[in-house]
Formats: structure tokens, C-alpha cells, sequence
């Protein structure tokens, strides 16, 4: 092979690190061709990027299922209570959450010929990383107040004994979704 022309494994002349070979866009179409049609721009984009977008789509989701949960014991009064709360009521579910879908658009949006005065890769990259690192800290911080604190006065510890806090499936989705973007995020950009 020679050195004049670049392999489809070589980033573009533009950095845009996509794979596409030099003069084409994301889409397959060349500068002097028709307009590719949205299925023909999806088809020709990388598996790894289309799974890119969609775990940052999953992991908003994620943040709307039952994020946080509790359950009490209510002992010798019968039975139990239990109740979650989504992801958008403690700082660390929500703006994770965010996050994710702020890496997803940021690649879309370059996947689409979008002109970004950023590293594209790199800031996808780093967005599903603080995503990941708010999923993680939200594991050791549960939103609101204690429950000793809320209820220091009706015997604080004691009172508590029976609350199991938790987390729900959306908790552990947006985790795995993050987790994954991230690792995404990484392959693609040291491929690129």
C-alpha cells in the first residue's frame, strides 16, 4: 500500500477519527455525490458508536425507573413498608444521568456531520466518565436526610433499626450503562 492513499482503519484528514477513509463523511457519501439517506448515513456508521449512543439513552432512562429504595420494618405493629424514588431526586442519579445523554448527543452529533469546536472523542470519553464516577459515588450517598436526623427526636438510632435503604433496578442499569459507555468511549477513541 502506499503512503498516498490511507487505509479505512486511519483517521481522516479533517481528525475526525471515525475510521471513514479521507474525503468521505460519516455518512459513506463523498463531497461530489448525492446525499446519503438517513438508513444509508445509519448503515455506514461503526457498531461501537450506534452502542455508544444507545447506552447513554439507556442510562436516562434508567435514571426514571426506581433509583433509590427503602423499606421498614414496622415490627411489632405488622408487616413492612417499602417505596423508591427515581434518580432525579439526589444531585449524584440526575446529573450522571445527564451526563450520559450529553456524551451520547456530543457523538451523535458528530456521527451527523456536525461540526464541534471540541475532541469529540475525548469529551465523549470524559462525559461517560464523570457519569460513571456520579453512578458509583451515588451508591455511598443517599439523597435527603438521615434518618436519624429526621427523627433525632422520637429516639434517632433506635428508631431506625427497622430502614433498610437500597438500590432499585435503575440504579443498577445506569450503572451498567455507564460503565459501559465508558469502556465504549475508550475503545473507540484509542482506535480512532
Amino acid at each position: 500500500m502506499s503512503e498516498s492513499q490511507p487505509s479505512s482503519q486511519q483517521p481522516d484528514a479533517a481528525g475526525g477519527g471515525d475510521g471513514s477513509p479521507t474525503g468521505s463523511s460519516a455518512g459513506g457519501a463523498t463531497p461530489s455525490g448525492p446525499a446519503p439517506t438517513p438508513q444509508e448515513r445509519l448503515a455506514g456508521m461503526h457498531r461501537l458508536d450506534l452502542a455508544t449512543i444507545a447506552v447513554g439513552l439507556l442510562a436516562l432512562l434508567a435514571s426514571f425507573m426506581p433509583y433509590y429504595t427503602m423499606s421498614f420494618d414496622l415490627g411489632a405493629f405488622g408487616g413492612d413498608t417499602s417505596t423508591s424514588a427515581s434518580a432525579w431526586h439526589g444531585f449524584l442519579g440526575w446529573f450522571g444521568a445527564l451526563c450520559a445523554l450529553a456524551a451520547a448527543a456530543v457523538l451523535a452529533a458528530h456521527l451527523f456531520d456536525v461540526t464541534l469546536p471540541v475532541p469529540v472523542r475525548l469529551v465523549v470519553l470524559a462525559l461517560f466518565g464523570v457519569a460513571l464516577l456520579c453512578t458509583l459515588l451515588a451508591m455511598f450517598v443517599y439523597p435527603g436526610e438521615s434518618c436519624e436526623d429526621a427523627l433525632g427526636a422520637f429516639g434517632g438510632e433506635a428508631a431506625c433499626e427497622g430502614l433498610d435503604e437500597g438500590r432499585g433496578i435503575g440504579y443498577w442499569l445506569a450503572l451498567i450503562s455507564t460503565a459501559a459507555g465508558t469502556a465504549l468511549a475508550a475503545m473507540r477513541r484509542s482506535a480512532a
